[in-house]
């Protein structure tokens, strides 16, 4: 009979495995009670699933964990978030458990994507729940307005700050350092730019850009690494520039590098959007803003 990959001691004995085997080199402790059915590392997947085999029978998977097997990469996926709405005082290393008088929406023991953000929201910070949100919105997962829906009726930790995030969420956001990018700017009091819009006309179309300020015939482009070590796509970008550059646009190209001086890069597209007639207030670096981007 072929073993499962996850077993608790109760299972193994009736596999015919005692507790001195499941000690062995074949099995990997990855609870009090339950192993992994081969020596390699868990994934996230079986850690979840081997923190339900000894929580409560109706504890689901909540927060950014949740987040994480939704395919949302934000924060970190450990500890393994669990809630339920007993009031079991089972303690494991490697779980975080919450007890809640109502259990979020779930299928198959993993709360919904917007249910496991909203419970998120309760310890990211605001840059990282927008990132969370936009990510959710790009998938398919939710809409912007049923995010903001859903925000605002979000009560105890984490609710004030979900109805901001939320309020910050916008569609078209195609990687989390453009939502990063995105919100440097405008959390500091600079115009928002429009996400991946397209740029020309219908008949002359030259392509979309990451960071749109059409009215000042601005774009910004943030750079990973993708675009400098695919030289197809590396030729595509010079191309796409050139073609924007020759229609009257400045583009201002960002790479990881770059936006880890915040206020040199925000000062930097200001000086660009004031030569092309923008006469708003100068950003803003409050401590709000420091904490978000510079102490990150």
């Amino acid at each position: 009979m072929e073993l499962p990959r996850l077993l608790t001691v109760r299972s193994a004995r009736r596999h015919g495995l005692s507790e001195r085997q499941l000690s062995g080199p074949r099995f990997r402790r990855l609870l009090r009670g339950v192993y992994l059915n081969a020596p390699d590392e868990p994934t996230l997947t079986e850690q979840a699933a081997a923190a339900l085999l000894v929580m409560p029978a109706d504890a689901v998977i909540i927060g950014v964990t949740a987040l994480w097997l939704h395919g949302v990469e934000v924060g970190s996926a450990q500890p393994v978030r669990v809630a339920t709405a007993t009031t079991s005082h089972t303690t494991h290393a490697g779980i975080r458990l919450s007890r809640l008088g109502r259990l979020p929406a779930a299928r198959r023991r993993l709360a919904l994507p917007v249910d496991a953000w909203l419970a998120a929201c309760a310890e990211l910070d605001l840059v990282e729940a927008t990132v969370a949100a936009d990510w959710l919105i790009r998938l398919g997962a939710v809409t912007v307005d049923a995010l903001r829906s859903r925000a605002a009726g979000a009560t105890g930790p984490g609710g004030r700050l979900a109805r901001r995030a939320a309020g910050l969420a916008r569609s078209g956001a195609e990687s989390p350092q453009e939502t990063r990018l995105r919100l440097l700017l405008v959390l500091a009091g600079l115009p928002e730019p429009t996400c991946n819009s397209m740029i020309g006309t219908k008949t002359a179309p030259i392509g979309r850009f990451d960071l749109v300020l059409d009215e000042y015939l601005t774009l910004i482009e943030y750079d990973g690494d993708h675009h400098r070590t695919d030289p197809m796509q590396w030729s595509r970008d010079i191309a796409r520039h050139e073609a924007a550059i020759k229609a009257g646009y400045a583009v201002i190209r960002v790479t990881n590098g770059r936006l880890q001086q915040p206020s040199e890069l925000a000062a930097t597209v200001d000086e660009q959007l004031r030569a092309r007639g923008y006469r708003g207030r100068a950003p803003s670096f409050n401590a709000t803003w420091r904490n978000l981007f510079e102490h990150r």
